[in-house]
């Protein structure tokens, strides 16, 4: 969704704000490699130790 936003919609934004539900490695990876801020509360399960 958020490719489709930033390529076909062309959309400008600085941030994404997204539930503890969608806080994946890959998904913070993407948006931070797209230079966005994000906002998510992490669940323990995904912290790194």
């Amino acid at each position: 969704m958020i490719l489709n936003v930033v390529n076909k919609n062309k959309l400008p934004f600085k941030n994404v704000l997204m539930d503890s539900w969608y806080a994946t490695q890959r998904l913070m990876a993407l948006i931070d490699n797209m230079r966005k801020i994000y906002y998510c509360p992490l669940k323990v399960n995904r912290a790194r130790r």
